[in-house]
């Protein structure tokens, strides 16, 4: 019975840490030749998308049961990750557009 209990236990504790990262949206670099082909209007619209994106990743980090299973599995050190992760991409997609504007005089 004991021995149940410790197998079944340790089954509990790997399904959890497993799933226990949050999937933040993770924004792609723009690249030059995209941004060479985009013009004012499409940049704007570019930058529309990366807020909704940011808007994403700040729903995504509010606590939920996801959130509990990080920090039993890796103390949250997982979904702090990704979160940090995602908003670099989205701060460097950001400056990528902002650039192609100062370019095209937008």
């Amino acid at each position: 019975m004991n021995r149940t209990l410790v197998i079944v236990m340790i089954a509990l504790g790997l399904s959890v840490s497993a799933c226990a990262t949050k999937r933040y949206p993770i924004a792609t670099p723009l690249s030059p030749a995209e941004t060479r082909l985009m013009n004012c209007d499409a940049l704007e619209l570019e930058l529309v998308r990366a807020e909704q994106v940011r808007h994403q990743i700040t729903q995504t980090a509010q606590t939920d049961w996801r959130s509990v299973a990080g920090f039993l599995g890796d103390y949250g050190i997982g979904n702090a990750m990704a979160k940090s992760e995602a908003e670099t991409a989205l701060s460097d997609r950001i400056q990528t557009i902002r650039m192609a504007q100062a370019d095209k005089d937008c």
